[in-house]
C-alpha cells in the first residue's frame, strides 16, 4: 500500500470517527432535552408526560453507552449508563406519583442493587413503602438513608411523616425538630421571600430562612392531633413565612384562624390559595365563610 492509499485510509477513518462522534453528541443532546422535559413535566404534575420523556432519555443514553462499549470506550460508556440509570430512577418516582407503587418499588430496588450506598435510593424506597402502608419497612429504609446522610432535612421529615401516620406523635415531633435544626447545605434548601401578608412574618424586609415549609406543616399536624391548636397555628404561620405559596398550610392555617375568629387573616389565606389553585373547593368555602363573618361584623 503506497503513501497516498495510507493517507486516504486515515482520512476515511477520521471522517467515520467524526461522524460517530457527532452521532453520540446528537443522541446525548436529544436525551438531555427529553430528561429536562421529564423534570419539568414532573414538577408541574404531568406525570404521564414525565414517564414518556424519562423513558425516551433512558433508551437514548443506553444506546450511546452500548455503542461506546462496542468501541472499547468503557469509561465513557459507564458515564452514559449512569445517566440512563438516573433517568430510570426518575421514571420510578413518576410511577410513584401515579400511585403505581409496586412498579415503582421494582425500579427503586433495582437501582439500589446497583448503588446500595445511595441515600436518595433508600429514601425513595421509604417513600414507596410508606405509600404501600409498609411503615416498619419504610422506617428501616429511612434509617439506612440517614446512616448515609445523617442530617438531611428531607429524609428526616419523611421519616417523621411515617411516625405521624403510625400514631407515634412524640417520635414524629422529635424527628421534625431534628429536621428543622439541620443546617441546609444547598442553595435550593433556602428561600428568600418577601412577606405578602401580615401574619406571615414579623419583619417587613425580605427574609432569608431555610425552605422548610413542609416540615413545619407536618409539625403543625402533630400539634393538631395533640389538641394544641395555638402551637399548631404558630407552626403553620412559620411555614408560610418560609414559603407563602405552601397551599396546605394556607388551607389549614385559614381554618384555624377562623376558629380563633381572625377572619381577616383567614380570608387572605383562602384568597391566596385560590390564586394558586383556582376552583379549590375548600378555599372557596373558607373565603365565603370569612366574607359572611366580616360583613356581619361591619
Amino acid at each position: 500500500m503506497d503513501t497516498r492509499q495510507k493517507m486516504a485510509g486515515k482520512r476515511q477513518k477520521m471522517v467515520k470517527m467524526a461522524k460517530m462522534e457527532n452521532t453520540f453528541k446528537e443522541i446525548d443532546r436529544s436525551a438531555g432535552e427529553a430528561y429536562k422535559k421529564g423534570r419539568i413535566s414532573f414538577q408541574t404534575g404531568r406525570f404521564e408526560e414525565a414517564l414518556a420523556a424519562y423513558d425516551e432519555a433512558v433508551d437514548a443514553w443506553k444506546e450511546v453507552a452500548g455503542l461506546l462499549f462496542e468501541k472499547g470506550k468503557e469509561a465513557s460508556g459507564k458515564e452514559f449508563l449512569e445517566k440512563a440509570r438516573e433517568a430510570r430512577s426518575c421514571y420510578g418516582m413518576a410511577l410513584f406519583k401515579l400511585e403505581k407503587y409496586e412498579e415503582a418499588l421494582e425500579i427503586v430496588d433495582a437501582a439500589l442493587e446497583l448503588k446500595p450506598e445511595s441515600p436518595i435510593g433508600w429514601s425513595n424506597r421509604g417513600f414507596v413503602l410508606s405509600a404501600l402502608s409498609r411503615n416498619e419497612e419504610a422506617l428501616e429504609a429511612f434509617e439506612k438513608a440517614l446512616a448515609l446522610d445523617p442530617e438531611s432535612p428531607r429524609i428526616l421529615t419523611s421519616k417523621g411523616i411515617v411516625y405521624f401516620r403510625m400514631g407515634l406523635l412524640k417520635k414524629a415531633l422529635e424527628t421534625f425538630d431534628r429536621a428543622l435544626a439541620a443546617e441546609p447545605r444547598k442553595a435550593s434548601d433556602w428561600a428568600c421571600k418577601i412577606p405578602r401578608f401580615g401574619f406571615f412574618s414579623r419583619n417587613k424586609a425580605p427574609i432569608m430562612r431555610p425552605d422548610n415549609a413542609g416540615t413545619l406543616y407536618w409539625k403543625g399536624n402533630v400539634f393538631l392531633e395533640l389538641g394544641e391548636k395555638e402551637k399548631a397555628l404558630n407552626a403553620f404561620k412559620t411555614a408560610l413565612e418560609s414559603d407563602s405559596d405552601h397551599i396546605d398550610s394556607l388551607l389549614i392555617g385559614g381554618d384555624l384562624l377562623c376558629e380563633f375568629a381572625e377572619y381577616n387573616e383567614a380570608f387572605k389565606c383562602y384568597v391566596r390559595a385560590l390564586k394558586l389553585s383556582p376552583g379549590n373547593e375548600a378555599a372557596s368555602k373558607g373565603k365565603e365563610f370569612c366574607e359572611a363573618k366580616l360583613t356581619s361584623n361591619c
